[in-house]
């Protein structure tokens, strides 16, 4: 069964939690002056690489210089440089950024702060950096405080956990870059216990050691060596899982709605992989929004497109999508409004017509803050951008973009109309 890729890169997180800066025009008399930036922070983004944060105005005036070194007094070196003006930038999905000369993301920005990516960290080791303005008449300014970082392993993001029976529970997780293995932890009573180490190849494991009417949690840390000594990872999310009944509302009746040829085991299988979902991702208070998004997600990182066919591996049905983990559209289409009856959000599962660019396409419409959207898993999983992460070109749009995005047509009876993109 194929895996998900490479996600979303961990410093996204910094983008977020970082305002864009207020523009602050010089006066005249400080108009000669190179200002001295602020290093905001440094932090790992991998095993082999650690961002630099900066914030400096008037961006298009200088040139900021990165200094590190191995030690915090002397021995700095030059190791790179941000520049706005010849350069391009790109953007994709809300991140701004430029790229190397090896097609890496070598700088983001968000108006006037800066993440400089440097590629040359040794794993495990601290470095300190500082930067400086240099102006275009070749004047440079006083070097920022100093901050250090240490290149290290991501956390692990797991994709999924669930009970495939009342004696087993899977899991599955992305490949943290730099892993050379991993440890699954499991906790029941209260105790955290290391159940098995896996190579770095390995990025899913079945427990076969629970028992029915149990509930467990768990989680996976990558490691990797460093010499003789073993590093392990930070700790990630914990996922719980109750090896009972699943009890989340949906359609699991003979010829349902999310693949009318599926067994009552293979619905079985999918209504518990929905229950994981519900339990794990959709927390007390989110907003219809939220739990629309965690659904679409979800599909995006647990799921792949069916290539070899429809016909293949329930890839037309919910099963194919949630359990087996390729789908084609219709799949994803039925998977998502599982999703959806789980979490009490309105959904239904639509069919393009003859009309259609492509007239077997599938895709859902939802309801969101009393409003109704369209929304295509498929089309923003095979959206992904240079691996930046989840695409949303197709995610609550009205009818009118979708049609001119895609070119399908459907009939519209008996459907809510979908007005304005969210």
């Amino acid at each position: 069964m194929k895996r998900k890729r490479f996600r979303m890169l961990p410093f996204i997180c910094l983008l977020l939690l970082i305002g864009a800066g207020l523009f602050r025009p010089m006066d005249s008399a400080a108009a000669s002056a190179v200002p001295k930036p602020r290093l905001q922070d440094c932090d790992a983004m991998a095993y082999n690489a650690v961002g630099v944060l900066v914030k400096y105005s008037n961006a298009d005036r200088y040139t900021c210089e990165i200094y590190r070194s191995t030690k915090k007094v002397g021995g700095y070196k030059k190791i790179g440089t941000i520049k706005t003006s010849g350069v391009t930038w790109y953007t994709s999905n809300g991140l701004t950024y430029s790229l190397d000369s090896k097609g890496r993301a070598a700088c983001f920005r968000s108006g006037n702060e800066f993440i400089y990516v440097d590629y040359k960290a040794s794993f495990n080791k601290t470095y300190y950096y500082k930067v400086r303005l240099r102006n275009s008449s070749n004047k440079a300014g006083s070097f920022s405080q100093i901050r250090s970082a240490k290149a290290k392993l991501n956390a692990v993001e797991i994709n999924s956990v669930y009970a495939t029976s009342d004696q087993k529970v899977k899991l599955s997780w992305n490949e943290v870059s730099g892993a050379q293995g991993y440890v699954i932890y499991r906790k029941y009573n209260g105790k955290w216990k290391a159940l098995r180490t896996v190579s770095k190849n390995t990025t899913s494991y079945t427990d076969s050691s629970v028992k029915s009417g149990k509930t467990y949690s768990y989680r996976v840390r990558p490691y990797r060596k460093s010499g003789s000594k073993r590093i392990t990872g930070p700790v990630g999310e914990t996922f719980r899982v109750s090896i009972k009944t699943p009890t989340v509302k949906g359609e699991y009746g003979s010829g349902s709605v999310y693949g009318p040829s599926l067994t009552v085991s293979q619905l079985t299988e999918v209504r518990r992989v929905v229950q994981s979902f519900k339990t794990n991702f959709i927390k007390s208070g989110m907003s219809d929004y939220e739990k629309v998004k965690a659904a679409h997600d979800y599909l995006c990182a647990n799921c792949t497109y069916a290539y070899g066919g429809w016909q293949y591996n329930g890839a037309n049905t919910a099963w194919g999508a949630l359990v087996y983990g390729e789908a084609q559209c219709s799949g994803y289409a039925r998977a998502m409004k599982a999703l959806c009856d789980a979490m009490g959000i309105p959904c239904y599962y639509v069919h393009a017509n003859a009309q259609s660019a492509n007239p077997s396409h599938q895709w859902n419409q939802v309801k969101v803050g009393g409003k109704w959207y369209i929304v295509d898993v498929q089309g923003d999983d095979s959206g992904d951008i240079f691996g930046m992460g989840i695409s949303y070109n197709y995610f609550l749009v009205s009818a009118d973009t979708y049609r001119a995005l895609t070119g399908m047509r459907w009939d519209t009876a008996g459907l809510p109309s979908c007005k304005k993109d969210y």
